[in-house]
């Protein structure tokens, strides 16, 4: 009998009052949001190396294929991205199908998920039959608008200074050189919506060397109506100083770039790195 009668006792000592549970609720939303800025810190920290380790590997495909091609980098058609001739992102004669070989191959119904960068959430292109997401640099994987022959690794003889591939919007070619990015990437920079592809991962975006070793490029600011910035920091235009080759923005490299496209202006039919 008394342990029915002090039951309801310590039933009302334990119950909280709607004051308290007022605190609980106030002392745990603070927490959430002192520690959901952090998690998700974590987690774009997390895509950026998933990123990353996938440019490596594309890096290493370009190897490999080098070693299967007279040291040769991927050469043939310039590849633009849309549908399926010539050109496309599934045109055997294009880096991209030519390096899917050395990571597992392609099947028609499959996107190959090592070039999907995670951090993307557009929609992919009904016209693209793959989403690519990181653009070759034209003057180490060249093409028969460009050049006879194609670029050896002989010819390049800093390769860990010289980028491969870095990244691109869904919707941007897949090769470049230094023209297709300081006009328009570099001059829009601050027009909205900029260039989001090439500063994705907290305002920066992830490289492969021609050497095959990756890196984490910062990028310049996003400034909405500010002036075009002078130069991408880590990333460079031409490894001399200054670029002779400049429309008025990218005049020269930031002290603190990483890579180069190339090393010096020449006519189209010549390397840019012997």
């Amino acid at each position: 009998m008394k342990m029915n009668l002090h039951l309801p006792i310590l039933m009302r000592r334990g119950a909280f009052t709607l004051i308290e549970l007022l605190v609980v609720i106030a002392v745990i939303s603070i927490l959430a949001a002192l520690l959901l800025p952090a998690l998700g810190e974590v987690k774009a920290r997390g895509k950026r190396i998933q990123c990353l380790n996938q440019s490596r590997q594309i890096g290493t495909a370009a190897l490999m294929y080098r070693d299967d091609n007279n040291d040769a980098y991927p050469f043939g058609n310039r590849c633009y991205g849309p549908d399926t001739g010539p050109g496309s992102v599934v045109d055997p004669y294009a880096w991209p199908m030519q390096l899917l070989a050395y990571m597992g191959g392609h099947r028609s119904t499959n996107q190959p998920r090592v070039y999907v960068c995670p951090s993307v959430t557009t929609p992919p292109r009904g016209d693209w039959k793959f989403q690519l997401h990181f653009q070759g640099n034209r003057y180490l994987l060249s093409d028969l608008e460009d050049r006879e022959r194609p670029i050896t690794g002989a010819m390049v003889r800093k390769p860990s200074i010289y980028w491969m591939f870095i990244e691109k919007g869904p919707g941007a070619v897949c090769t470049t050189r230094s023209g297709g990015l300081e006009d328009p990437v570099l001059a829009t920079w601050n027009i909205p919506p900029g260039s989001p592809g090439h500063r994705r991962h907290e305002n920066g975006m992830v490289s492969t060397a021609a050497d095959g070793h990756s890196e984490y490029l910062k990028m310049p600011p996003y400034r909405p109506g500010d002036p075009p910035p002078n130069n991408f920091l880590e990333m460079g235009d031409c490894s001399d100083v200054p670029n002779p080759a400049t429309h008025g923005y990218w005049t020269h490299n930031h002290p603190r770039t990483k890579l180069y496209t190339r090393r010096r202006v020449v006519p189209l039919h010549e390397s840019a790195f012997d």
